[in-house]
């Protein structure tokens, strides 16, 4: 079945790992562009430095990461797509790998703790298999805590975000925004921002340099092959720049992904999916062919959320328009508008259109799309895990608190207004909205 969540793609039985006693050898990963990097927001924050492809390497493993996993396994990767994936030459490939890999192994991730400074490696293991084609690395068992079982304060956002980007500082950029995009923004004094991004103090000491190299290269890196884009404001004192101010922004341009062995299943399960709805296979394929993947995936997540609230007389010409028209790429999309009369349940057609609504609305509908995709993350996270459902209300209920505490936070901060808690319509984020603002508004 297609993964509608928004971690990884669980695997099949076949990928299951039988440990070092069976001599019964595995299938390689499953390893897609289209997989999810899940880590938490504390490693994101956390200064190191790694190059570009010892960065590539890092988050390719942690995208085979599977929610239900309680440990770290060894990871086997095809020589083939590895090399793909990472853009290394056609020939010595495994001596490429091993370079990288043994770069990586050198370098550690400084964490501290309050009471010491704990230096982690990477990696615990590689091993290369000559003539059988793939790679076997495992990460380091102290990066469990930001690795694994994460239930709060995380991020997510598909390989093929990053895999692309040719600066290590782009890839940074991205994460450190990618966490912030329901906030819109993010600031940092000029000192944080070249901690965080791991710039060696003697680097890029003019701030020229360092808008020209780092700045401006991440802005048009992820404009050109990621799904979010960013605008950057300098913050003086006097004529010195002592800050930035990132506006982030949803990108609307298609991310291509790598084609890979694992896409084609991954395509297939999506093809599944569609068929399961009710969609006839000429008509799921013609959609495949025709759309990118992720369109097609987001808007079958999307087209489920309103046809459970809403009773539909025709849910699969919905299910279509839904991603033909990409309604998942932007909750702005009035759910009733543009859509024709057959679509419609017969009270709707009734009923005048919804206006436009105002730049404010937009915000806080944006937020409260952001949220009900959340919980229908959770919700098959909890399939996966076998949560029951209490868990799952409990673990929402904390992911609203943090997102609506976070955003009264910073709008108190830059003195904007609140939003009013009429524009959120689902009733149980309203409820939580109105017991955490100061005032009614």
């Amino acid at each position: 079945m297609v993964n509608q969540n928004y971690v990884n793609p669980p695997l099949s039985d076949s990928l299951a790992y039988y440990g070092m006693q069976n001599v019964e050898i595995r299938e390689p990963d499953h390893l897609s562009g289209h997989n999810w990097v899940t880590k938490s927001n504390a490693l994101i924050e956390k200064t190191y430095q790694l190059s570009v492809m010892e960065q590539k390497l890092i988050l390719t493993l942690a995208s085979l990461v599977q929610p239900s996993d309680e440990a770290f396994r060894p990871y086997q990767i095809k020589v083939s797509d590895f090399v793909q994936l990472l853009g290394l030459k056609s020939t010595g490939k495994y001596t490429e790998i091993r370079k990288i890999v043994q770069a990586l192994q050198q370098k550690t991730l400084p964490i501290h703790t309050g009471q010491s400074l704990l230096d982690i490696t990477w990696l615990s293991s590689a091993e290369y298999f000559h003539g059988k084609g793939y790679v076997e690395l495992e990460f380091s068992p102290k990066l469990k805590p930001y690795l694994l079982q994460l239930k709060e304060k995380f991020t997510t956002y598909q390989l093929k975000n990053i895999i692309q980007l040719r600066s290590s500082y782009s890839i940074r950029i991205y994460e450190l925004l990618k966490q912030y995009e329901p906030l819109k923004h993010r600031s940092f004094t000029l000192e944080e921002l070249r901690e965080v991004l791991g710039i060696e103090p003697k680097k890029y000491k003019l701030f020229g340099h360092f808008k020209d190299k780092v700045l401006n290269v991440g802005k048009k890196e992820l404009e050109e092959k990621t799904d979010l884009r960013f605008e950057f404001e300098e913050i003086k004192k006097g004529r010195k720049v002592t800050g930035i101010k990132f506006h982030i922004y949803k990108n609307k341009a298609k991310v291509k992904s790598i084609p890979l062995s694992g896409d084609e299943e991954y395509e297939s399960d999506v093809q599944e999916a569609l068929e399961k709805m009710g969609v006839t296979t000429l008509v799921a394929k013609s959609l495949l062919d025709e759309y990118e993947l992720d369109q097609v995936e987001r808007n079958i997540a999307y087209s489920k959320l309103i046809i459970e609230k809403r009773k539909l007389d025709n849910p699969v010409g919905f299910l279509i328009k839904s991603i033909k028209d990409d309604y998942a790429a932007s909750s702005k999309q009035q759910v009733s508008k543009e859509l024709p009369e057959y679509l419609l349940d017969q009270d709707d057609t009734k009923k005048p259109l919804k206006k436009k609504p105002a730049l404010h609305q937009q915000e806080a509908i944006e937020v409260e799309q952001h949220l009900l995709e959340t919980k229908e993350l959770l919700r098959n996270l909890m399939e996966i895990t076998g949560e029951d459902e209490e868990k799952l209300n409990h673990r929402f209920q904390d992911e609203v608190i943090r997102c609506f505490s976070d955003i009264l936070k910073e709008r108190e901060k830059l003195h904007l207004p609140f939003y009013r808690a009429e524009e959120f319509n689902d009733d149980g984020i309203r409820s939580i909205y109105v017991s955490l603002i100061p005032v009614q508004v």
